[in-house]
């Protein structure tokens, strides 16, 4: 009875077998299943918090970045506005100064030919009192003598040489 023994099947003993089957894994329930499920759960909270995170950091990251844009433009149209304003000033002085010159240029212009017409009188004055004295000294010279027509024509070629001397 032995080898049967060994072979056969006691209720006894697979009872007590389901029964310690039980009790262990209610021990690896309570003692190994539930820390490692706690440890599992604070791992992935843990890794869902860091997901999180860097969401807000991403999220931060475009709000400055949008920020940043932003203000470049607004540096931008600033610096557009700082240019566009001193082009025009560069622009309103140099027409100043351009119409600053021609007035002095016209005023320059008036006064020259202002002297240059009293410097035209002056010499057409003198030149009016020599011709004066030239024909007062022919008329002199004919009245000195008796006029024929060789001394006319002397007359008249001295009165040229004269002119042309005068002038």
């Amino acid at each position: 009875m032995e080898v049967q023994a060994f072979i056969s099947i006691a209720p006894w003993t697979m009872i007590f077998q389901l029964i310690n089957l039980l009790l262990l894994m209610v021990a690896f329930k309570k003692y190994l299943f539930k820390p490692v499920t706690e440890i599992l759960e604070k791992r992935r909270a843990e890794i869902e918090g860091h997901y999180e995170e860097a969401e807000k950091a991403e999220t931060a990251a475009k709000t400055m970045k949008a920020d940043y844009e932003s203000k470049m433009a607004g540096a931008r149209e600033e610096a557009d506005r700082v240019i566009k304003t001193a082009t025009d000033s560069a622009n309103a002085m140099s027409r100043g100064i351009v119409e600053d010159a021609r007035a002095q240029a016209a005023q320059m212009k008036r006064r020259a030919e202002s002297e240059i017409e009293m410097e035209r009188r002056k010499a057409f004055d003198e030149v009016k009192g020599e011709l004066s004295g030239i024909a007062l000294d022919i008329a002199q010279q004919v009245i000195d003598r008796e006029v024929k027509e060789k001394d006319h024509e002397t007359f008249i070629e001295e009165f040229i040489k004269n002119v042309g001397e005068a002038s």
